[in-house]
């Protein structure tokens, strides 16, 4: 178990970089504040630009490559991250890999854009060496509002269907296991309608036909979000995916507080899922996930964020769970560079003592 602890903790950290929802109560209402995409994300606009400068250490222009010349239709991103550090699965091991290389592009027309995100990713099984080059998102939008940033959305093409609260750390239980897990990009029709007051995001897809699917299944997802004031929001969540040999059915609930006094930020996601198989015999087990962060800015572009997270794979046997006791310290050092120092101690079943986790700091170049 202490093996497949390690290799587990080690496939979920290679990552991408995404939004982080701590910012969107505290520093705007909705994720298109500051992001291109109707659900964060990517690509920063003019605000995200400017947010990123104000919030550290050394701020720098926030411009893409510094303000490199570009058409006004044209919208340049890209991420490259990296990490280093301990993994304990037993015993104690060092781990130094690559995490992202990734290069983004948007152009725009009359409401009309469209969108590629393209660069490398870790060897898959069974994939031969072109394989490692990719596209993670390709699509068409259309947005009714591209001055203000709201109204309807509606896009076509690679991506992942909008679900939960979108955390950038993806070895959070409701991130792996609770329908958004890693690379699980998939071909879909996207439609959202985002305001400052309510958000909704429905989506259909299909598995990809092409690559090495994560998504195994065909279904759909819907995710709504509801602001209670300017300070919370409460949303519900609902995914099904049908695929050869599973179905699943996930629900689930997320809220969203920020306290301005302390300047903390509190989400929290719980979420109901059953797994059916449906080859051999069959078998259908209910899991739980849940996850609760609480973040807080410090000085000189420091933000920390303490984390407790619960999964059970199969409610119907005893022992077959994971808790999980989370650190991050986020140092945004310009608005163009970013260091995580993240550590985490899994346990395996509480009654047996088994247990795991790591220590690592990551580098996080924005272009």
């Amino acid at each position: 178990m202490r093996l497949l602890l390690g290799i587990a903790l080690l496939a979920a950290l290679a990552g991408r970089a995404d939004a982080y929802p701590q910012f969107q109560l505290s520093r705007d209402a909705t994720c298109t504040g500051c992001h291109v995409a109707p659900d964060g994300g990517g690509i920063l606009n003019e605000n995200g630009t400017n947010t990123s400068e104000q919030i550290a250490w050394k701020g720098g222009d926030g411009e893409f490559m510094y303000g490199l010349d570009r058409p006004s239709w044209l919208q340049l991103g890209g991420d490259v991250r990296g990490a280093s550090g301990f993994i304990q699965n037993g015993a104690s091991n060092v781990a130094l890999y690559p995490m992202q290389a990734e290069v983004a592009a948007n152009a725009t027309a009359h409401g009309f854009s469209l969108h590629l995100v393209g660069g490398l990713r870790r060897p898959q099984s069974g994939g031969s060496a072109v394989h490692v080059l990719w596209s993670r998102e390709h699509y068409a939008m259309w947005q009714q509002n591209p001055e203000k940033n709201e109204g309807l959305y509606v896009r076509v093409g690679r991506m992942m269907p909008t679900y939960g609260l979108r955390l950038a750390e993806h070895v959070v239980y409701t991130q792996r296991y609770g329908g958004r897990p890693l690379y699980a990009e998939t071909y879909a029709a996207s439609v959202s309608y985002v305001n400052p007051s309510v958000e909704v995001h429905a989506s259909a897809f299909i598995k990809d036909p092409i690559g090495s699917p994560v998504e195994q299944g065909n279904g759909a997802a819907l995710y709504a979000e509801k602001r209670l004031g300017e300070h919370a929001a409460i949303g519900v969540e609902g995914k099904y995916s049908s695929g050869d040999e599973v179905h699943r059915t996930f629900a689930g609930v997320t809220g969203k507080l920020y306290l301005p006094g302390p300047d903390v930020m509190l989400l929290a996601e719980a979420e109901l899922i059953r797994q059916k198989i449906v080859v051999g015999a069959g078998d259908t087990a209910t899991q739980l996930a849940g996850y609760v962060l609480a973040s807080k800015p410090l000085s000189a572009g420091l933000m920390l964020d303490g984390g407790i997270g619960h999964y059970t794979q199969d409610t119907r046997v005893k022992g077959l769970t994971r808790d999980c006791v989370d650190v991050n310290l986020h140092w945004f050092m310009t608005a163009h560079v970013e260091m995580l120092f993240t550590g985490r101690i899994e346990l395996l079943d509480l009654g047996s003592g088994t247990n795991g986790g790591y220590a690592l700091a990551q580098i996080h170049y924005r272009l």
